[in-house]
């Protein structure tokens, strides 16, 4: 989740209109399960800047190869790698979407014209998977009119964009999932390779955003598929949704090595505004038949944001992005939907502001990693979105984006480095 978009009242407006009526919910308040007695954690011994300009993708354990995206001087996201114990990391980066490439199902040359990102590695190294707008989808109609609308085909918003399976040099790069300009209601989001690199899952786009109080990010579903390594091109076989409860967004975070899923989603909270402002992390094992079971809610926090969850290597560890020390949070959130509705979305790109948490397997919160959220950032406020460790767990790298206080809109990008110690 590169960091989730959150949209523009504009942007809303032209596509789905806005709700007029006002749902107030009553839902007792709910904390956070921080652990009781503390076992030995990890505490942060150093936070640096590694790259400027720049927003975290990936991070393959054993190569030690980063994928980075950043803006091109259209607006485009880039995709980039570097090693992360490079000297200069800024001098040895290495474009992977602006070099001679070639394609399957996608003329090359419209590679470097689409924002590309939310990339995932194959166990192997060989390659990786992210998502790929698809060319001259209906945001590029008001590219001149409502620039601002082409935001959802971005990364992190996932609309209009189909899977692709690239190389990890960037020289090959394979569709996997066939939407077109003229699916309006499609979209792809945050594709994961299971531990062993057979299987993969996504979040795949289903309908709108009406009614917006009830569809704030439009509506999705988790899809899981497996990889046909042995055709040429690979593909995807067994393609599979898993419609869960009254959830409107799912969004996978990681596959453990015993086939779980951990993924953000909303599920039980359809009755209060805005269920997906209102992201749980959750767990599901994929069983032998190919069906989701097992479904199990790790954070279940009605009042904060948990997303952009990442295990350490000894799984037993999950740092993850959350609100959790802004205690007024939904209150503020209920107030202004009851003064004003529509202006929600305002609401939120103005002041929500996460940091980095670190919680166990069960859910049980043990610490807070980052505060960024403290920090003086003049007429900005901070997010920390995606994240990943080092292969020894002693080392983090996140992505941290600025906000403009007063319109909402991203005002810099950086990927921080931690170093950690027991």
């Amino acid at each position: 989740m590169k960091d989730k978009i959150f949209f523009s009242e504009r942007v809303i407006k032209l596509f789905f209109g806005l709700m007029s009526a006002i749902f107030l919910a009553a839902f007792p308040p709910s904390a956070p399960k921080f652990a009781s007695s503390l076992p030995q954690v990890l505490t942060v011994v150093s936070t640096e800047k590694f790259l400027e300009n720049a927003v975290f993708d990936a991070w393959h354990p054993r190569s030690n190869e980063v994928i980075f995206m950043r803006r091109d001087r259209q607006g485009i996201y880039q995709l980039y790698k570097v090693d992360e114990a490079a000297d200069n990391p800024e001098a040895e980066a290495v474009p992977l979407s602006l070099r001679s490439l070639k394609a399957e199902g996608i003329e090359a040359s419209w590679i470097p014209k689409l924002h590309k990102g939310a990339s995932d590695w194959h166990p192997s190294g060989e390659w990786f998977v992210t998502e790929v707008e698809i060319p001259n989808n209906i945001s590029w109609k008001y590219l001149r009119s409502m620039p601002e609308v082409r935001t959802l085909a971005e990364p992190g918003a996932g609309w209009w964009n189909n899977l692709f399976l690239v190389k990890s040099d960037g020289s090959l790069w394979i569709r996997l999932t066939d939407f077109t300009a003229e699916d309006i209601e499609c979209g792809v989001l945050y594709p994961k390779f299971s531990a062993d690199g057979s299987w993969l899952c996504w979040a795949e786009k289903i309908g709108g955003a009406r009614p917006f109080d009830r569809y704030p990010f439009a509506q999705w579903v988790l899809k899981t598929a497996r990889v046909d390594w042995n055709a040429e091109p690979p593909r995807l076989v067994d393609k599979r949704s898993h419609p869960f409860r009254d959830g409107t967004i799912f969004e996978p975070q990681f596959w453990t090595p015993d086939n779980k899923i951990i993924f953000a989603a909303d599920p039980g909270y359809r009755r209060l505004p805005y269920p997906a402002y209102r992201l749980d992390l959750w767990e599901a094992e994929l069983g032998r038949n190919g069906r989701l079971q097992r479904f199990r809610n790790l954070t279940r926090t009605p009042r904060f944001y948990e997303e952009q969850a990442s295990l350490s290597p000894d799984q037993s560890l999950i740092a993850f992005m959350a609100n959790l020390f802004d205690e007024t949070y939904a209150d503020r959130m209920a107030e202004a939907w009851k003064k004003s509705g529509s202006e929600l979305n305002s609401f939120i790109v103005q002041e929500l502001t996460t940091d980095l948490y670190l919680m166990d397997k069960r859910g049980h919160i043990l610490n807070r990693l980052t505060y960024f959220a403290d920090e003086d950032w003049g007429n900005a406020h901070s997010l920390v979105t995606r994240s990943a460790w080092s292969v020894d767990g002693r080392t983090i790298l996140l992505s941290l984006t600025l906000r403009d206080n007063k319109t909402g809109n991203k005002v810099g990008e950086s990927i921080y480095r931690l170093q950690l110690t027991y």
